[in-house]
């Protein structure tokens, strides 16, 4: 009994210990916060006034380090000892210091060593910049407001001539209610340029669809539209208003491509081709549109891959009705006579590629070649995961029957006569 009691009393000391070490540390655990503030060119950006940033989560607030007299076009940055961490701020704030001014073009919060950038919801729709100003005249904004906004498309236009635009676009971002949230307008996107568009309407976990209208007879080619996912992770999405689907969507009324609305969604099939780096009975010139086809013969398409060239890697992606764990081959037909050499071929499932096999060969192989020219006449190219053929296990013996005895009958004998009696 005495020797229990004892161990009792060692756990419990040594329990105590483990929950003071625990909580005292998270009682005086502080965080630094730091920021990137960049001033305008605008002559009433050189101010002689202090404009001091408050930092703010759903319940605390902390005060950074000061900007004095800034400049135009300055990289201010400042720091913050918070009792919450980066990833829980909601908003930053800089009010307005007596009757002077200050453009702030940008506005920059390191989070895991990465700057993410923040949205100025004190104007609306939200902008990259915004002004701190109470001089009476315009714009009246006695104070800078900065959110990191849940919904944020990143567009790169074409570096080709129809990119180049005098139009302005609004994407809407759609929920997967229908309820539909203006973003931040895009104007006269130039060729080969990066541009935003922000809202914060909802979570993201909520969008269905970005969709964006033609304002006029004016085009607008993307390059690439991608979602951020947060900490700087960007997802490409694929124009489903196009057949087949498009990563390059064009918004346009002109009465040429007549794609009045781009429809931008997220992709639930990622696929990565891989064409060889030198050239063999085929080359990679011609445009070839994958299918995704599932268990169950359901038959999704891929976007389109138009003229990769040798040695490329490129995406084809697919908004398909099955998952990609239901994915059984990836086809890709020939297209007129010429060809299309594949290297590798990777399907992505739970975030990690697979490399699949291209089974129109025998043996299946991990390159082949689409053409149907009359040198290889591979007019398909079919790839599925390789599976290694279990050993063949042999059938267990059946022991025969046991042979059928003959049934013996019982000997026959003959009734005994008896003999005449003799006289």
């Amino acid at each position: 009994t005495v020797s229990v009691l004892y161990w009792c009393k060692v756990r419990m000391s040594a329990i105590r210990a483990l929950l003071v070490a625990l909580l005292f540390p998270l009682h005086a655990w502080a965080a630094t916060i730091t920021l990137r503030v960049t001033t305008g060119s605008d002559w009433l950006a050189g101010s002689s006034y202090t404009f001091t940033p408050t930092v703010h989560s759903s319940s605390a607030s902390c005060t950074a380090t000061s900007i004095s007299d800034p400049d135009g076009d300055d990289v201010n940055t400042v720091t913050a000892s918070c009792s919450f961490a980066a990833a829980d701020i909601s908003q930053v704030r800089i009010p307005n210091m007596g009757t002077d001014a200050w453009q702030v073009v940008k506005m920059e919060l390191q989070i895991n060593g990465a700057w993410m950038l923040l949205w100025a919801v004190n104007l609306s729709p939200p902008a990259f910049e915004t002004w701190i100003d109470d001089d009476g005249g315009s714009p009246e904004h006695a104070t800078g407001i900065w959110e990191m906004l849940p919904l944020r498309m990143h567009f790169t236009t074409q570096s080709i001539t129809n990119a180049e635009s005098v139009s302005t676009f609004t994407p809407s971002f759609i929920s997967t209610s229908s309820a539909t949230c203006a973003g931040t307008s895009i104007a006269a996107p130039a060729q080969g340029a990066s541009y935003w568009s922000v809202a914060g309407c909802w979570a993201l976990s909520t969008l269905a669809r970005v969709e964006i209208t033609a304002p006029s007879s004016d085009s607008w080619e993307v390059q690439k539209a991608s979602i951020d996912r947060g900490g700087g992770t960007l997802e490409q999405w694929v124009a489903t208003n196009q057949a087949p689907p498009s990563l390059t969507p064009i918004i346009d009324d002109d009465d040429l491509t007549e794609y009045k609305k781009a429809v931008l969604q997220a992709p639930n099939i990622k696929v990565r081709i891989v064409t060889a780096a030198t050239p063999a009975s085929a080359d990679c010139i011609y445009t070839f549109a994958p299918k995704f086809i599932s268990k169950t013969s359901v038959v999704c398409d891929g976007s389109v891959v138009v003229a990769p060239g040798l040695g490329s890697s490129i995406l084809s992606l697919g908004v398909c009705s099955f998952p990609p764990e239901d994915l059984e081959r990836v086809e890709i037909s020939q297209q007129g006579n010429d060809g299309w050499d594949i290297s590798e071929l990777y399907v992505e499932v739970a975030s990690v590629e697979q490399q699949w096999w291209a089974i129109n060969e025998s043996p299946p192989a991990r390159s082949t070649v689409v053409d149907g020219d009359g040198a290889t006449r591979h007019l398909k190219a079919i790839y599925a995961i390789f599976i290694t053929p279990a050993p063949a296990t042999p059938a267990p013996e059946t022991p025969a029957p046991p042979t059928a005895q003959p049934t013996l009958s019982p000997p026959t004998t003959a009734p005994s006569t008896p003999a005449p009696a003799t006289p």
